[in-house]
This record gives C-alpha cells, sequence and structure tokens, in this order.
C-alpha cells in the first residue's frame, strides 16, 4: 500500500517470488558493473591524497619563505591614531601588494570518493523492492550531484530531477 518502488506492477508480479530474485541479481550485476571503476575512483583519491600530504610541506615551505622575504616584510609605523593606521594600510596594499601564497587546490579530489558512495547508494535504492517516502531523505541530496556527473545536456538533467521529485512527492504513488 506504502510503498513507492515498483507501484505500477500488479500486485501479483510484485509480490512474485521471481520479482525479488530478478531485483537482487540486477542489484548485484550493477555493482559488479560499476565495481571497477568505483575501485579505479577509490585508488585515484587515495593517490592524490598522499600527492598532497607531499607537495602541502613543500608549499607549506616556500610560503614561509616568501612571508620572510624581505621585500613582503612590512614597515613598522608606530601611528597611534586607527583611521590613519586603516588608511595607510590601504595605501600600503595598493602600492605594494602582497603576493598571493602558493597553493594547489585539491578539494576536487574528495569527487572521486563522492561519486562511487552515491552511486552505489541510488543502484541500491533503485533495486529496493519497496521503499517507502521517507526513503526520499535517504539520498535526495546526492541526486543533483549524479546528475550533474552525467554528460546530459542542462534541460535534460532538470528533467530528471523533476520526474524523480514528481515520482516521490505524488500520493497515492
Amino acid at each position: 500500500k506504502w510503498t513507492v518502488n515498483y507501484r505500477f506492477l500488479s500486485r501479483e508480479i510484485f509480490e512474485l517470488r521471481e520479482f525479488h530474485l530478478c531485483l537482487l541479481g540486477l542489484h548485484v550485476l550493477l555493482l559488479l558493473y560499476f565495481a571497477i571503476p568505483t575501485w579505479t575512483f577509490f585508488k585515484s583519491y587515495v593517490r592524490l591524497r598522499l600527492a598532497q600530504q607531499h607537495f602541502q610541506q613543500l608549499i607549506d615551505r616556500k610560503n614561509s619563505e616568501q612571508h620572510n622575504h624581505p621585500k613582503t616584510k612590512k614597515a613598522q609605523k608606530s601611528v597611534d591614531d586607527w583611521d590613519q593606521q586603516a588608511f595607510n594600510a590601504k595605501n600600503d596594499a595598493a602600492i605594494n601588494p602582497q603576493p598571493k601564497p602558493y597553493g594547489i587546490h585539491f578539494e576536487q579530489c574528495t569527487q572521486l570518493a563522492l561519486l562511487p558512495f552515491f552511486l552505489c547508494n541510488f543502484i541500491g535504492i533503485a533495486c529496493a523492492r519497496s521503499l517507502h517516502y521517507q526513503f526520499y531523505v535517504w539520498y535526495f541530496h546526492t541526486l543533483p550531484y549524479l546528475v550533474w556527473s552525467t554528460p546530459y545536456s542542462l534541460g535534460v538533467r532538470f528533467l530528471i530531477l523533476g520526474i524523480v521529485e514528481y515520482c516521490w512527492n505524488t500520493y497515492p504513488s
């Protein structure tokens, strides 16, 4: 009565043991199909994190050297007036801009770990025989990420999200 997944099937088919086994088999096959790409994503994530640890020490050292360089040190001024200090700081920054610190942005490598988790979770949701409305909260926040990981056009992406939203927010299902 309350299930959302496969509600379009007749009750006789929905309760068949063979249907349950087909869903279980499909679940296992999909997980096996995506096992190699998932493993590759995880290995790449670990490699990038190790590279980050190695390079972060070098970057920190280079930034420390840059910060201690005589040309980048600001001259100490003895000004008592707060407004005058602020004015001097603004003018000093405009005349002698500070060099930008070195850095490599490794935040994007987190996506190498997120996509496999979200994909496996979605496979589990899609192959579940019976889902209830509260399960949508379990994975709805991953849908935009999954859809934007596809090569589809912007319109198709929004269409997919709209269809999923419609399916879950229609009562009765």
